[in-house]
């Protein structure tokens, strides 16, 4: 027989308060800061939300790997 090893993963990252405050602060990063700021910087490309998106992201990942992770585990 075989028996198999079912891991449930818990989504912590919404298990409070704090860290969905967290995750509406990055999506605001990645979605809509992000763009504004790299608008003024690349008025003549086409493609200026893309850069914006890549920013907030970049700032997002950096923000929750530093601060967000420690509020999951709290």
């Amino acid at each position: 027989l075989y028996y198999y090893n079912i891991n449930i993963n818990i989504m912590v990252h919404l298990s409070n308060i704090k860290t969905i405050g967290a995750m509406i602060f990055y999506s605001l990063l990645t979605y809509f800061i992000g763009p504004l700021v790299t608008r003024s910087f690349m008025s003549d490309h086409p493609d200026q939300c893309i850069a914006g998106y890549l920013l907030g992201f970049t700032i997002s990942i950096f923000l929750w790997m530093k601060y967000g992770r420690h509020l999951a585990n709290k």
